[in-house]
C-alpha cells in the first residue's frame, strides 16, 4: 500500500477534540486496508513525528431509507486510527 493512500483525513468531531484536548491524541480517518503498521509508516514520513501507540476501529456502515417503501441501502465502512505521538505536535487541529 502506498503511503499517500493511508491517511485519508483527520476527524474534527467535538469527541476527537475532546480526546485531543484531554489526552493528546490524534484521530485520523484510514484506508480500509491499512494496517498498524502502515499507519505509523505514514505519520513518520508524512508528519515525521514518532508515535507511541495506535488503536484501529472499525465503523461498519449504517442503514439507510431510499424510498419511503422498505427499500433500504448501507452507508460505507470506515476505518479510524487514533494515535498517541512520543513528543511534538501537530499543527493539524489549530486554526
Amino acid at each position: 500500500m502506498r503511503i499517500n493512500e493511508v491517511l485519508i483525513k483527520p476527524v474534527v468531531t467535538e469527541k476527537a477534540m475532546d480526546l485531543y484536548n484531554r489526552e493528546g491524541k490524534y484521530t485520523f480517518e484510514v484506508d480500509l486496508w491499512a494496517s498498524k503498521k502502515d499507519v505509523k509508516k505514514a505519520m513518520k514520513e508524512v508528519f515525521d513525528v514518532e508515535i507511541e501507540d495506535v488503536k484501529i476501529i472499525v465503523l461498519p456502515g449504517k442503514k439507510r431509507r431510499v424510498t419511503k417503501t422498505s427499500l433500504f441501502t448501507t452507508t460505507q465502512m470506515k476505518k479510524k486510527a487514533i494515535f498517541k505521538l512520543k513528543k511534538g505536535k501537530l499543527d493539524i487541529y489549530q486554526g
